[in-house]
């Protein structure tokens, strides 16, 4: 997802903490619009928290986080974005939220809390669009106090949206956003001082060493994680390939977004063909690795392409085909650069590209020459676009850890449904990742005073660690679409506390929104 206009949005994850210095969170996601349970962990100085994902129509999947505001804790369930900046939650005085199931999320009200602060009212301006998301929010820059997982952050920064309006989860229902990204890319009125992001106010109450964090999205059958501080090493195979993010303008001082090439994609069929889907710097626009998107976006002629090549067919602006026709031995295989030498590449498989295609009413799926129908989750962007996104069914397939300090991003296939689990914590400086991975990082480095710096935050942050952990509970556990409630949220549940040398582990429900 992105602002409209100008700098990409993401949408991700849930929570979970396990090293000394590192905060994780658990992720799921889900081929169906059902609701599944999900499991969160948290170490000392980490926190793991919910996380549910919607996977109804064209939609796509979402990430979301669950963690608690103010004082006493009021439990909100968020969009996790790695592409956007902001952390934005509905107020509950907001028109839109005169409808529960409209705010299938939750809401904050600040006159509840006894620890909120309004630091300047109508700061906050965000506007929305990736795929077929788009929306806006509006309202004040406050702060309060964060619980996610175990860990409370006093003092965190974060904008309350009293507007709402557009399609963001569909039938005009929103949740809240924490954006991971840049604070340099804040949605703020233009006389507004930047403020410290969620990533930032970590680093700023010492929970984590560093703006830095890990993405594994895993299979969508399976569980997967973001970790804040830290480097999970049984999560890929292989060595993680590091590298900068590019400067897209002479504008853009400093680095600011997750800017990326995309240099060629190839496709293999299951009977060892193989066709040229992206020839080599066809597509000079930058690329952004957009987790809060589910799908890939392409100029013209390559989604032409992937729609000749897949055998998919055009349909009221959708692209199916049967699902019994997807071949899991047909692979993509993607090539990756940045500013520098280096390359990466990613292998996805062709079934990671179609999901059911869920009706709009959600009464079953589309159906294609009679058969159940799976829809294409990449879309026609125009030829003209400044950039294009690269959504969940790319990211799926490595595992990321985006280093914001040092404007890189190291890259490794993702080893998905691994079982095991090492994180390191990654320690501030120039050569974190490489210390902890024991790798060579990426020659052409990008100077420091090249990226974009951390706001000054206006207030102290203060850490603390809770009795009760944020976690969450579901509603009726069903995979019948009709039988799930409407605008069904996570609550929190504590039952499943475990202390592990130094970190907290946290169990926690996975759930979708159906609306």
């Amino acid at each position: 997802m992105k602002f409209a206009g100008s700098i990409p949005l993401v949408f991700l994850c849930a929570s979970s903490a396990l090293a000394k210095g590192t905060l994780e969170f658990s992720l799921k996601g889900e081929r169906h619009s059902q609701l599944l349970t999900l499991a969160e962990r948290d170490v000392n100085g980490t926190s793991e928290s919910a996380l549910l994902t919607n996977f109804a129509g064209q939609l796509g999947t979402r990430y979301f986080v669950n963690f608690t505001v103010g004082t006493p804790g009021q439990l909100q369930t968020a969009l996790l974005d790695t592409g956007s900046s902001d952390t934005i939650l509905l107020a509950s005085d907001a028109s839109i939220c005169a409808k529960k199931s409209s705010c299938p999320g939750g809401s904050y009200n600040s006159s509840a809390s006894s620890t909120f602060s309004l630091l300047s009212a109508g700061a906050i301006e965000a506007q929305y669009g990736a795929s077929v998301v788009s929306g806006t929010m509006t309202g004040d820059l406050v702060t309060d106090v964060i619980q996610v997982g175990d860990i409370a952050v006093t003092g965190a920064h974060f904008g309350v949206a009293h507007e709402a309006q557009g399609r963001f989860l569909g039938n005009g229902a929103f949740v809240g956003i924490m954006g991971l990204a840049y604070s340099a890319t804040e949605a703020l009125r233009e006389d507004q001082p930047l403020y410290p992001t969620f990533v930032e106010s970590l680093v700023g109450a010492g929970a984590i060493a560093s703006r830095l964090f890990s993405l594994y999205l895993n299979e969508v059958s399976s569980f997967g994680s973001i970790l804040f501080g830290g480097i999970d090493t049984e999560k890929y195979e292989g060595n993680l390939t590091t590298l900068n993010f590019l400067q897209v303008s002479a504008e853009e001082k400093p680095i600011s977004a997750f800017w990326m090439h995309l240099d060629e994609v190839s496709m293999t069929r299951d009977d060892g063909t193989k066709e040229q889907i992206v020839e080599p710097d066809e597509i000079q626009q930058p690329v952004l690795p957009d987790s809060g998107s589910a799908y890939w976006d392409v100029p013209t002629d390559v989604y032409n392409k992937i729609i000749n090549a897949t055998g998919a067919t055009i349909s009221k602006n959708n692209a199916l085909l049967a699902c019994s026709k997807i071949s899991n031995g047909t692979s993509f295989a993607f090539t990756f650069s940045g500013n520098g030498t280096n390359k990466v590449n990613l292998e996805v498989s062709l079934s990671s590209f179609f999901t059911p295609a869920v009706l709009a009413d959600g009464s079953g799926l589309a159906k294609i020459g009679g058969e159940d129908a799976c829809l294409l989750m990449a879309q026609n962007a125009g030829s003209d676009a400044k950039f294009y996104l690269v959504g969940d069914p790319v990211i799926r397939a490595g595992y990321w850890v985006y280093d914001l300090d040092n404007g890189q991003v190291s890259i490794a296939q993702a080893r998905l449904s691994a079982t095991a689990s090492n994180i390191v914590a990654v320690k501030a400086g120039r050569h974190g990742v490489m210390n902890v991975t024991n790798q060579a990082s990426e020659l052409a480095a990008n100077q420091t005073e090249r990226v974009a710096g951390t706001a000054t935050a206006s207030v102290s942050y203060s850490l603390s660690t809770t009795s009760e952990a944020v976690g969450q509970t579901a509603g009726p556990q069903s995979t019948d679409l009709s039988n799930a409630a409407a605008g069904t949220v996570l609550g929190v549940t504590t039952d499943s506390i475990v202390s592990l040398a130094g970190a907290l582990l946290v169990s926690v429900a996975f759930g979708a929104f159906l609306l």
